[in-house]
């Protein structure tokens, strides 16, 4: 029986599906959207069941051949991380999940500075700066707030390991993604017990931590029948989503850089060693004995989203996206004065802020204009955080996938103001592809990360920087910086 193997990316939109044949082949793709609310200012709260649906969803649509049902042997996982789900002993969510983007969590961070001391101790051991957006805040926060919703917990899961728990009855989490929650210290791959205290929790609420590409389990009777699968298949431990998409890119060796573009804007560099010197977000990659140095514009490719559903609504639904390429390929911003500042993003110095910001608006301004502001602006803090990274572009250029990477506008944009080409792989879904990869060496179809990189790489373009167009896009950038400084003046009053 031929065999074949799933990459799932559990995003913070949605879910993408891709099936590979055991050799590389991509033979089908699937999507579901799903909605993440705001029931007060700065919350962001999604519903768990519905990333259990779209798996399911996507999972079937690319299996409805029955020989490929029978043979899909290994299942992995890209996942959003730092987002987390309180469930009780039936996996039921007591409350909605709050999201890696929220903002509730202040108090508990100034409690946290009190009670256990200074944030360096914790980037040290979890590889990410102090955050009221994560986990072991947010754990906490919900121990001040909901002190009942709490006390029904049973465990305090995130995306992987609620995933894993419902395809084979165990919580596991990822050394990629364990980091993040800020509950783990990634060096020694185990629970830190002062953290745990922090929290309120115990190690018993929390999922097991394996590595990247570790066999968790087989799917249970009920998960396969739900994914339209047997239970032969195996589910292996998945990775970060921005380390998935650095195996699935090829971006696995010191040197390579790579820019996640989704709902949030990631800039991932892969190193032999951690390089906490920078002050950036460390983590262990998925390849083995590489770590990875990340910065995030947490709202990159949502400050579009934004732009579509309240100033581009046309008859009821958003302008499309191949619209938006056409009309803002001829509208101007920078080269008119405007500018746009994410809703966040670097206004002064190392300060970011969390409000977005239109400078220049002219009456002449339509729209699209808006929208090209917006594009650029999104480019302009990427190059801002390239300049934070001790690893240095290479003359090969960025690689740059996910949704940006669809929009011709997008990749030019990126190889004009950062001055370098940039790579595009013929397929947008890179953590899909990197998911795969490590499906296909966990149930041993491949020998190793790199053997199924060769067997699922997929074509690139290269787009190359047009010179006088870098040339003005460096002086727009030098008069961006300068009024993110103001701003950040301003609104520091």
């Amino acid at each position: 029986m031929e065999q074949y193997i799933l990459g799932i990316d559990v995003g913070t939109t949605g879910t993408k599906t891709l099936l590979f044949s055991a050799v590389g082949d991509l033979l089908g793709h699937a999507y579901r959207s799903y909605e993440t609310s705001a029931p007060q200012v700065g919350y962001s709260e999604q519903d768990p069941e519905d990333w259990w649906r779209a798996v399911c969803e996507t999972v079937r649509e690319v299996c409805a051949a029955p020989d490929v049902a029978e043979g899909v042997a290994a299942i992995s996982l890209s996942l959003q991380g730092g987002t987390v789900v309180p469930v009780d002993e039936e996996l039921r969510a007591v409350r909605p999940a709050i999201v890696w983007n929220d903002l509730r969590c202040g108090a508990q961070r100034e409690a946290y500075l009190k009670e256990v001391g200074d944030a360096k101790g914790m980037y040290e051991m979890s590889g990410w700066q102090l955050d009221p957006q994560l986990p072991a805040l947010q754990i906490r926060w919900m121990r001040d707030n909901e002190p009942e919703l709490f006390a029904k917990t049973d465990m305090f899961l995130t995306v992987p390991d609620y995933i894993s728990k419902k395809m084979t009855g165990i919580a596991a989490v990822d050394l990629s993604d364990a980091g993040i929650n800020q509950l783990c210290d990634i060096r020694r791959g185990c629970y830190d017990e002062k953290i745990l205290h922090f929290a309120g929790i115990t190690e018993a609420q929390l999922p097991k931590i394996v590595r990247s590409g570790d066999v968790i389990g087989n799917l249970t009777a009920q998960a396969a029948a739900e994914l339209g699968l047997t239970t032969r298949a195996v589910l292996v431990a998945g990775a970060h989503d921005q380390y998935a998409v650095a195996l699935g890119a090829g971006a696995n060796k010191p040197g390579d850089i790579l820019i996640g573009s989704g709902t949030a804007w990631v800039v991932t560099a892969i190193g032999d060693r951690p390089a906490f010197e920078t002050g950036l977000d460390q983590s262990i990659a998925a390849t083995p004995g590489m770590w990875g140095s990340l910065a995030s514009l947490s709202s990159g490719g949502v400050c579009l989203e934004w732009w579509r559903k309240n100033l581009a609504v046309d008859g009821g639904e958003p302008v499309s996206y191949d619209a938006i390429n056409e009309e803002v390929s001829r509208r101007k911003a920078a080269e008119d004065g405007l500018f746009f500042f994410p809703f966040s993003g670097r206004m002064n110095g190392e300060k970011d802020f969390q409000k977005g910001t239109f400078v220049g608006l002219d009456l002449a301004h339509d729209r699209y204009d808006l929208a090209r502001a917006v594009m650029e602006g999104v480019v302009f803090q990427t190059r801002w955080m390239l300049e934070r990274f001790q690893t240095k572009p290479s003359a090969d250029g960025l690689k740059l996938s996910g949704g940006a990477s669809k929009s011709p506008l997008w990749c030019s944009l990126a190889a004009n103001i950062t001055g370098l080409p940039i790579r595009i792989p013929a397929v947008a879904d890179l953590a899909c592809v990197g998911a795969a990869i490590l499906a296909g060496v966990g149930c041993g179809i491949y020998r190793d990360a790199e053997e199924g990189y060769r067997a699922l790489a997929v074509d690139e373009q290269v787009l190359q920087p047009d010179p006088e167009a870098v040339r003005r896009y460096d002086e727009w950038y030098a008069a961006y910086k300068k009024i993110a400084g103001a701003l950040g003046a301003a609104y520091d009053l």
